[in-house]
């Protein structure tokens, strides 16, 4: 467990702080070409955050509940063992290219955290300021760990994060192929995809809406889906091996605990904050809608883990509304109110590790199998 601390710690100061230094050498760069087309975020400092979270990630072994399945499915390819082929395309070629060429595991997971990691940063290329902040939330709100378990749909929601982008441009090519390489990870993209006609047309920040998200935290749990999860499962071909998982889940459901509850006080609060920093900065609105849709989604299916696939795609634009409450609080006389929460999220940082949340814990490398 000291391992884990010391991994999960040190990424999350390197992270922070490279990213912020990053975004100094961009503002002096920019402002001493002030006639040009802003410089890229890719400086020196951020190349270096990326490579060893990429290292470090890529490099890890059973961390991730899912973790030894992938590996066990990647080395039965050259075998023609293990359940390959029941991946999306995309994830398929890679592995056979990989395991053609003769390389390892750890070769498909330090691709799956390139991917992850270099679309989750380009995501922040229209708020560069917020980056920082959103590499401090991706892991103190447990993305990190999430995304270490459920890879291959983190890497199609990180490319989806950078495509919305092309909505707030009105670009639909742009955004229907880069769902379509995200579809090529995994096939649940594609529920995002009626989106980009309304998302940005919709709002979620009036009072009655605090209202409905409470209300729904209340009855969520006391509304029985069990059955109608097991019967849509069973009629999609893909998710018929699911239908076991989902039994054997419903029989052990999670009970709301101390986590769940600053779950929903911070959801509260973003909701509650959403219009303020949404009138500071509208592009913003997107992202914001995204997460009020999963934060409901998530009261009514929080109680069995194997339902987290469901709002997955929309909960962790949390990160996003967090890090524009934590810079713009920074910058007003809030500042107490910003360390509480800081403060807050770190504790239960810690708090996720010692719980080994999605198995993020004990942490070891692969060199020493």
């Amino acid at each position: 467990m000291i391992l884990a601390y010391s991994i999960y710690l040190f990424l999350l100061v390197l992270l922070y702080t490279v990213s912020s230094h990053n975004h100094k050498i961009v503002i002096a760069r920019n402002s001493l070409i002030p006639f040009v087309r802003p410089t890229t975020i890719w400086r020196w400092p951020l190349l270096l955050g990326l490579f060893i979270l990429i290292l470090i990630v890529g490099f890890r072994y059973d961390v991730g509940v899912d973790f030894l399945g992938y590996k066990f499915d990647f080395d039965g390819i050259s075998k023609g063992e293990g359940q390959w082929g029941r991946y999306e395309i995309g994830y398929r070629f890679i592995g056979n290219a990989f395991s053609f060429l003769g390389l390892g595991s750890w070769s498909l997971f330090i691709f799956t955290a390139f991917i992850t990691w270099y679309y989750f940063i380009r995501s922040f290329e229209v708020f560069p300021f917020l980056l920082k902040w959103g590499f401090l939330f991706a892991l103190t709100t447990g993305f990190l760990f999430a995304s270490m378990n459920g890879m291959r749909q983190t890497m199609a929601l990180v490319i989806f994060m950078y495509a919305i982008k092309f909505i707030e441009e009105k670009s639909l090519l742009k955004y229907t192929l880069y769902i379509a390489f995200a579809f090529a990870f995994h096939t649940s993209i594609l529920l995002v995809y009626p989106f980009y006609f309304f998302i940005n047309k919709i709002s979620f920040s009036d009072k009655k809406w605090i209202f409905l998200y409470v209300v729904t935290f209340i009855i969520g749990d006391k509304i029985d889906i069990r059955k109608l999860v097991v019967y849509g499962a069973s009629k999609i071909p893909k998710y018929e091996h699911y239908v076991i998982r989902f039994l054997e889940d419903f029989n052990k459901p999670l009970s709301m605990g101390l986590g769940g509850i600053y779950f929903f006080l911070v959801g509260l609060l973003v909701i509650i904050l959403s219009k303020n920093f949404l009138q500071k900065n509208p592009r913003l609105r997107i992202y914001y809608n995204l997460y009020f849709i999963g934060a409901v989604l998530y009261n009514f299916f929080w109680k069995y883990e194997i339902l987290g696939r469901i709002y997955y795609l929309f909960i962790w634009f949390e990160i996003f509304c967090l890090a524009a409450i934590a810079y713009y609080l920074g910058k007003s006389k809030n500042s107490l109110f910003l360390y509480l929460l800081l403060i807050s999220q770190i504790l239960f940082f810690i708090y996720k590790i010692y719980k080994g949340e999605n198995q993020c814990a004990p942490f070891q490398f692969i060199f020493n199998k």
